[in-house]
Order: C-alpha cells, then structure tokens, then sequence
C-alpha cells in the first residue's frame, strides 16, 4: 500500500501553509514523492513480466513504512503548532530533520525497487495463477453445470453457426471462481463443438504470461507433439507453423484466464489469420478491459447462481456419494447456501468444510448462524485465487477497494458516502483537472469491471447509486489491510488488543458497544499517533457509549451509529478531522469552525428522541457562527439557510436540508432565498419530515436566480408548491435528475413545454396529486433515460409524446392507476426503441 500512502502524503504537504517548515525541503519531499509514485506505477506495467512480487512487496512495505513515518513527523507537528502555544525550534528542526532522513532512506528503497523490476529475482515460476484443489473439483464436477446450461446453449449455437465465416471473438466475464472456465471446458469438450472444428486448442494465460510459452503450448497442442521439440524454435519458425496448420481450418482456440488485452492484440493482429472456414476465439477473463471490443466480439456476463441453483450445488457436493440429502437439512441447508452468495467455486468450498463434519442439523444450523469457522474455512481453501484479482489491480485502484471492507460484511454501500470517504482519505490523485467525484466515480466502474465490486443499484444512464463486496473478498480487504496497517476491523475484544490495533491508520468498529468497555477504550491509546479515520460501521447503538477522542490526528470520524445526548466538545480539538457524521440531541458550538480542514459535515438527531412543544429545536440544528470555507457537503436543517452560513460555505457541492414542522409554527421557513450564494452546488435535497400538517411551509424561490445555474441534481420532499413554481426548476440548464416526492408541488395540472428540462436524464414523481399532465407538440424532456412514477393516485395517464423521446429507456410505475398502466405500456408498443423497458408494480387487478 505505499502507493495510497505516497498520494496521500502528497495531498498533506500541498496543504501545508506552515512558513517554518523549510519550503526547500518539503518541495524536494514532493518531488522524490512524484518519483516513487512513477516508479510504484511500473508494477502496472509488468503484469505480464517474471518480477518477483515478493521482494518487490517488502519493498513496497518498506517505502509505506518510511512514507508513513514522515506524514506523522509532519501532521504532529502542524498539530501541534495550532493547538499549542508557540515554542522554540527544536520541534521545526525536528520535522526538517525527518524529512531530510525521508529523502536519504527513500531514495535507497527507490533504487532497489527499479533494480528488482529491471532485473528481477530468482524465485517466481511463470504461468497461471495457481489453483485450489477445490477449483480442480469444479472442473470436473458435472453437477457445476447448474445455472449455465442456457449460456452454454446459445454459445455453441453461436460457434457453429455456418452464416459467419470470419474470425469471431467470444469472450466469457466474471468474477473469480465464477464458473468461467468450466464453462469453456464444456463448450470445448462438446460433441457438437468437437464434431463441427478442425482443431481446437486450450491454451492457460494467466497474469504472468510469457508469448513464446502460450506459442510453443499452442503449436504443440495442434501438432499433437510433446512441448519440449519447440522450445528450441525461434518465433519466426513457430508463427510458419501455425500459419500452415490454420490455413483455411475451421478452429477453435482457447485463452483461458487472459488478464490484459495485450496478449489477445497479439493474437488477433500477429498470429492468427484472419481469412478461414470460421475460426472462433473464446477468451474467459476477469476483467472487460482484457477482452477489449473488437470487431466480431460476444460478450458473455457470467451471472451468480439464485438461491435454488446455489443449494442444489451444495448438496450434490455434500452428499456426492448418497446422491440425496436428509429432509431435516433441506431448511437449514438451503440458509447456508444463500450465505454464499451465488458464487458457485465458495459453495463447494463450504460443501468441501461441511463434508468433514457431522452431517446433524445442529451442526449445520451453528454454521448457518455463523457460530462456526466454516465460512472462514472455505474462503481459506480459494483464498489465493481470489487474491490475485486484488494484486493485480492497479495501484490507483488498491486503496479504493480495500476501503470498502470497513463496512460490514454483505453491506450495501451507497456510492456518495463511499466517494466522500474516498476524497477525505485522500485515496485520489489530483495530476488531472477532473472534479474528485467524477475520478472516484470512474474508480468504481473501474473496480466493477475488474469483477471485484458488485453493483447494487444503478440509474438508467448507468450511474452507480451503490455497491457491495462479495463475502469472500470482503474477507480478503479485512486480512490484507489488516497485514498492510491499512485498517483493523473490531468486532469482539480480542480484535481490540493493544497489540491489534498499535499503528493501524484506520479502525472500522463494527461492534459499536465495543468502546463501552475500559479494556477497548484504553488500548486505543496505542492508536494515539498512527490513526486517521475512526469509523463505527455496526448498527445503530441506541444507548451513549464513550469513545475515544484523543486521537488527535484523525481526518475521518464517522459516529452515526452512536448516540450522544449533547455534541461531544472533545472533537472541536481533532483540527486535521475533513469528515464528521454524529447523532446528538444538542446544540451544535459555533467553535465549530475551529474544523478549518471540514469537508463533510452530517449531523442527526436520534431517532428515539421526540421533542414536543418546543418549536426552537430543528432536526438537525443550526450552524449558526460557523465558518467552514472548505465544506464540500452538509446535511442541515433550514435554521441554517441564512446569508451568513451559505457565504462562510461557499464551496459547497452539495446540500441536504431536513426540515420537522412543529404544528403551532406560523412562519413560513426559506430555504431558497440565499442558495444563489452557492455558485458550485450541483446537489440540492429539502425534505420535509412531517409535511403533511400545513402547505407551503416552505417559500418558493421568487425566480430562477435564486437557483444555483450549475444545479445537476435535484429532490424536493414534501414542500407543498403550486404547480407555476415549475417554471422556476424547469429551465435550470444543467439539471440532469429531478425527484418530486410526498406533494413537493400540489395541483391538478402539469404541462410541459418542449424547451423546459433538455438535458434531464431521471424523473421521479411519488405520491403527487396530479391529475392532468400535458405536454406541447415538441419532444419533451429530449434527453430522458428514465421515467418513475410511484403512487401518483389521481394521475389519468402518461403523455403519449412521451414515447417520442429516443433516449428512454426504462419507464416504472408503481401502484397507479389502471389508465397509466395502460399508457405506459402503449407507449411501450409504439415506441420505435424496442429496447424500451417498462416495469409495472400494481396493486389493482390488471389484466395478464
């Protein structure tokens, strides 16, 4: 992880303002950072090379160690210099001495790390990564063909099918231990596949391929000669060979485990022809990027195993030799197989655990309830293989993924939370002149081509909303970060022993009640100097626990799964803290802005506490007094909406406002009237809490320009406007998703004009009381993706001019009246776009 060190060390030095810190010392800092960084990003370009990963590993662990050492030496002093009073020089000297040290040890580990790329160690055997003997049961295990018997179907269909006789590339995705190459084996081994080509050929990449090896396996595999009769050829002579054999023959060629489209270019433009009776390629591949798109491509997405395909791989394996299983398991059995989450090589892992144990359904419900190692076990038995996926990401990516471990196990992850974390902790570079979000948004996709994240909710035009880990490599992020001191999880007291948690830079504690103990809170302190992010990912702990706050160079303090009654003073001294997310039932201090690094501020109350008869108390409080120029979110109540605070945050990006009505409160709140003030907000939400006590609590904006022009993102919950007030949204040039829920505007009649909302991509209309919605002759909403209404009762129907707009793609209705239904679904029919999909959700009995 010296990488995500280097880049973060970086981000801490450009935000050094410190006159007593040598500037000549920390700039040469910099740049020997800039160095190592290039140098860190050759590993990316030797996926394919025989370095030893070993040595270079140490290295790597010995340049984090140093990088690690010098942000410290750099962070308390800068800490200290603000929060003390001014001392002598010894401490300047002292932060000048270690970055001059700095400079001396890294450029040693610099030279040694070139040295090792250039001229690798002996000790690391090429080829494919190696496999576990569960992937060999995989392999011939005919009960695997679960779940891919329609891919492996329309695949050889596709193979013989006479009508192409061109070259054709087929290209099998997914995530490790998926069932990719079994599933090439069995189309290699087919009869009609064997019937139908000439020659075929399997031929194992792996990550760190050599060309002339895969080229001696492939010649001596079509010539049916032993291997060692063409090592001794030169490439001319075995790319002769090759051409002669496939002169005009129908083949099939095999490149099982390929992991960058660098070897399938060389097969594609330098060894095979490109003329033929119908040659076919079938690439399997962990990655999109490796398969690349090239002309004749079919991409094939491995899909997980459901639930019933999942259990009947499970106790085919467990009772193989029984070929049934006992009745009283089937319950408890079937529990098991869902926790492996449709991966089918981790479900004969576990059968593989399972069968060394008694088969008695009070064993089999301990491992269904987790009392037992047995999931452990079984990520154990496919560990390495799964590993790779993560040692060959490339750097930029290591940090981000790793990350996402702090989460619970299986935890669904919304993408913005994950991407304010990802800046805070200063995971991105910032050479480019792209916004972080949009960098950390294209990690993500990054990372879900990779076939290591998987998505959980997407938008129509593919936007990520969030993600989650598969078990098994949320396994392997706790142990690897766990090893690298990227982050410890707590989950019992043993995980919080002084010794587990000394230097580790993260803590995830996902056992909130954990800190209520004197043992935990005191073995914190070995975290006191090392620790940057704290974070309590468990479930919500209803009652107070003290936590530790003494750790005093946090960035990251994450406590909304803890209660405070009032707000804990003690933060207002963590001065390095950029993210900030409590539960309390008090004031927020105007000392506040002491936080001068803030970014990401989110406050709310407890969800137990009810504050009657008190119209002053607001969920979440007010900020009056604070001044934080460098906040990019907050969550806030509409108290907080005033002249003042909007200019002391006036690089704020995005903006929540939660609003709780008290019902004897006659005045009218205004939330718009100083937005104007934001001029780089692109996320803008007001919610109403209770809206149902009053209309119009909320005053409209008067006119456009108390709209943020450069505003992408819109929702508006429960304010309870007329429907002219559209007119005020409707034109915002930038607007690309609009959400209208819980009466946000009130009225019969909506009509739309060809020129409002070009460029709005995702509309949300929920529980509205519309009735009548028109549009003019023009197409409307012209850049429409997707449409969703949701208990809009009283609406008749859809604009049919609707159907006209080219770019949609999904429309959803839910709960509507019959009259929708039926013009959602005419819409469907005549739309000239057949890949118009439309979802319908109705509780009205609807004809089939």
């Amino acid at each position: 992880m010296a990488y995500a060190a280097v880049i973060s060390l970086k981000h801490t030095i450009l935000r050094l303002k410190n006159p007593t810190i040598n500037p000549k010392l920390t700039k040469s800092a910099y740049e020997k950072l800039e160095l190592i960084e290039d140098v860190l990003k050759r590993l990316d370009g030797s996926i394919n090379s025989s370095i030893n990963r070993r040595v270079v590993y140490a290295l790597d662990a010995e340049i984090r160690e140093a990088v690690c050492k010098l942000q410290d030496a750099v962070e308390s002093y800068v800490f200290y210099h603000h929060s003390l009073p001014p001392s002598d020089s010894l401490a300047d000297n002292g932060v000048n001495q270690e970055i001059d040290l700095f400079l001396k040890v890294v450029k040693k580990l610099e030279e040694e790390y070139i040295r090792e790329l250039d001229n690798p160690s002996p000790g690391e055997e090429d080829g494919a990564v190696s496999l576990s003997p569960i992937h060999d049961d995989f392999a011939g295990n005919k009960s695997t063909t679960i779940g891919l018997s329609d891919q492996l179907e329309k695949i050889i269909n596709q193979f013989i099918d006479s009508q192409y006789q061109d070259r054709r590339i087929t290209s099998l995705i997914g995530m490790a231990g998926i069932g990719k190459t079994h599933l090439a084996k069995e189309i290699y081994q087919h009869q009609l596949i064997v019937q139908h080509f000439d020659i075929r050929a399997w031929v194992s990449v792996g990550p760190t391929y050599q060309p002339k090896n895969i080229l001696v396996d492939l010649v001596a595999q079509i010539e049916g000669k032993p291997r060692n009769l063409y090592m001794g050829e030169d490439m001319d002579k075995l790319l002769q060979i090759l051409a002669k054999c496939l002169y005009h023959a129908r083949y099939l060629i095999v490149l099982d485990d390929i992991w960058s489209y660098e070897i399938l270019k060389i097969f594609l433009w330098d060894w095979l022809p490109s003329y033929g009776k119908g040659g076919r390629l079938l690439v399997t591949t962990r990655t999109l990027k490796a398969a690349g798109m090239a002309y004749g491509s079919y991409v094939h997405q491995i899909s997980f195993l459901n639930n019933e395909e999942s259990w009947n791989l499970l106790w085919q394996n467990v009772f193989a030799e029984e070929q049934s299983f006992p009745p009283q398991l089937e319950k408890v059995g079937r529990k098991i197989a869902e926790l492996c989450e449709g991966l089918p090589l981790y479900i004969l892992a576990v059968a593989d655990v399972l069968r060394g144990h008694d088969k008695t359904e009070r064993y089999w419900k301990k491992v269904a309830d987790k009392k037992t190692t047995t999931f452990i076990d079984a990520y154990g038995k496919i560990s390495k293989l799964l590993y790779s996926s993560y040692e060959y990401l490339p750097q930029h990516l290591k940090a981000c993924f790793l990350y996402m471990g702090v989460f619970p196990q299986s935890y669904e992850i919304s993408l913005p939370k994950l991407i304010n974390l990802w800046i805070v902790e200063d995971f991105l570079e910032t050479r480019w002149l792209d916004p972080l979000e949009d960098m950390a948004m294209r990690c993500m996709k990054e990372l879900v081509s990779d076939s290591v994240v998987i998505i959980c909710k997407q938008r129509t035009n593919y936007r990520i909303e969030s993600s989650k880990l598969h078990s098994v490599y949320w396994y392997l992020c706790v142990e690897e970060a766990r090893r690298s001191k990227f982050f410890h999880v707590l989950k019992n007291l043993t995980d919080a022993s002084r010794d587990s948690v000394e230097s580790q830079r993260r803590l995830s504690v996902q056992n909130n009640i954990l800190f209520g103990i004197k043992e935990v809170y005191e073995s914190m302190e070995a975290a006191t100097l090392t620790a940057r992010s704290l974070l309590f990912t468990g479930e919500d702990h209803q009652y107070p626990v003290r936590i530790c706050l003494n750790l005093m160079l946090l960035k990251v303090l994450d406590a909304l799964a803890i209660r405070f009654y009032e707000f804990p003073t003690e933060v207002l001294n963590l001065l390095q803290l950029r993210y900030l997310a409590l539960t309390h039932n008090g004031e927020l201090p105007r000392s506040i802005s002491k936080l001068q690094q803030l970014q990401c501020l989110i406050l709310r109350r407890h969800h137990n506490i009810k504050l009657l008869g008190d119209p002053t108390n607001y969920l979440p409080y007010p900020i009056y007094g604070a001044r934080l120029p460098k906040l990019l979110t907050l969550y806030v109540n509409a108290e907080s909406c005033t002249k003042d605070v909007f200019r002391s945050i006036c690089n704020l990006r995005k903006l929540g406002i939660q609003i709780e009505l008290h019902p004897d409160a006659a005045e009218t709140l205004s939330c718009f009237q100083h937005v104007r003030l934001l001029d780089r907000l692109v996320s803008l939400k007001c919610v109403i809490v209770n809206p149902r006590l009053r209309p119009q609590v909320v005053a409209p904006p008067d006119h456009l320009s108390e709209i943020p022009w450069c505003l992408e993102m819109l929702s508006l919950d429960g304010l309870g406007y007329s429907s002219e007030y559209m007119s005020a949204i409707a034109s915002l040039s930038q607007l690309k998703l609009l959400k209208l829920r819980c009466s946000a505007f009130q009225g019969p009649n909506w009509k739309v004009n060809h020129k409002e909302f070009q460029f709005l991509e995702y509309l949300l209309l929920e529980d509205l009381d519309l009735v009548l919605w028109t549009t003019d002759d023009g197409v409307c909403f012209p850049s429409l993706l997707h449409l969703i209404i949701r208990h809009c009762y009283k609406l008749k129907e859809i604009p049919s001019q609707i159907g006209a707009i080219e770019s949609l793609k999904k429309i959803e209705v839910v709960d509507c009246s019959p009259s929708v239904v039926a013009s959602a679904l005419q819409i469907q029919q005549q739309n000239r776009n057949s890949s118009l999909q439309v979802v319908i959700n109705s509780s009205w009995n609807l004809p089939r």
